[in-house]
């Protein structure tokens, strides 16, 4: 990864695993780098790190990973967590295209790793890559986790490991629906949403296009294989970005996006409560609403 996001990789668990590598080399034009323990690796092409690790055994993620320049910062983050009595393990050269890696465990009991991984220059775009397809994505883009307290695991991002809260969704009880949290710039690498299920950790991964154009033909080229879009084509209001979601078939949500808002530094978290909070947030230019199917477990 090379953009301003910065989540570098997750490891997806599958109900269907040759099916599910099917489907992300011939249909999303991921490129297969490795397989390794019963894990198959995988990326967009541009580079040989991998973005995308899937194991067979149910749905969910794994773990996933956030980029940092290199070891110093993970003893750094280590001596953070173990402060807080939080336990660390070292995952150095463990996963292809890596380094070194921090593993610890976040307060939903997803795992999430820093990770350092060989520099790299930015892509060209006249360059293209390896993409077995004209239309897949250009990149990793976030990760949106499932979680009984969105404000408790957004606290923990900002507090113990000083990631940003762009936004959040506070509910009459206090409790936030939603909450976007970046590591950079990048509006959110991770956010959360509120979920009673504690089983299902996932709400999606998002994948990175250049544009609106690049999706429509990414879901038209969906369509043609038999995979209908849960939800979309609009825009967010959270991030501002473009959206579309679809059921990959190993069993978890994806999305792909365009477009996502870069924030300043100093910009502060911005609490969005019932009376402030417009009629649809979730499609900022209306005339759709959330499916059933993406209220399970929530």
């Amino acid at each position: 990864m090379s953009g301003a996001q910065k989540l570098e990789h997750a490891t997806l668990r599958v109900t269907n695993l040759p099916e599910a590598v099917v489907f992300y080399t011939d249909v999303m034009g991921l490129v297969e780098l490795s397989r390794l323990d019963g894990r198959v690796y995988l990326g967009t092409g541009i580079d040989e790190h991998y973005d995308l690790a899937v194991e067979e055994g149910g749905t969910g993620v794994e773990h996933f990973a956030i980029r940092v320049s290199d070891e110093s910062v993970l003893d750094d983050y280590a001596e953070r967590l173990v402060a807080r009595g939080i336990s660390t393990a070292r995952h150095d050269g463990t996963e292809p295209g890596q380094d070194a890696g921090l593993r610890f465990t976040l307060p939903s009991g997803v795992s999430m790793e820093f990770v350092v991984v060989p520099k790299r220059r930015y892509a060209h775009v006249t360059e293209g890559g390896a993409s077995k397809t004209d239309c897949g994505p250009v990149d990793l883009d976030h990760i949106t986790l499932a979680t009984s307290s969105p404000k408790r695991d957004a606290e923990f991002l900002r507090d113990a490991l000083g990631f940003r809260i762009s936004d959040a969704a506070e509910q009459p009880s206090g409790e936030w629906g939603l909450a976007f949290t970046r590591f950079g710039a990048y509006h959110h690498d991770v956010g959360l949403i509120q979920s009673d299920n504690d089983a299902w950790n996932l709400f999606h991964l998002a994948w990175t296009f250049s544009s609106f154009d690049h999706m429509k033909l990414f879901a038209d080229n969906l369509a043609r294989h038999g995979y209908p879009l849960e939800m979309g084509m609009n825009r967010h209001y959270f991030g501002d970005n473009l959206f579309a979601y679809f059921r990959e078939p190993g069993g978890n949500r994806f999305e792909i996006t365009a477009e996502m808002a870069t924030v300043d530094e100093d910009t502060p978290t911005y609490i969005h409560t019932a009376a402030s909070e417009r009629e649809n947030v979730v499609a900022a230019w209306g005339g759709i609403a959330l499916p059933e199917s993406m209220k399970e477990g929530m």
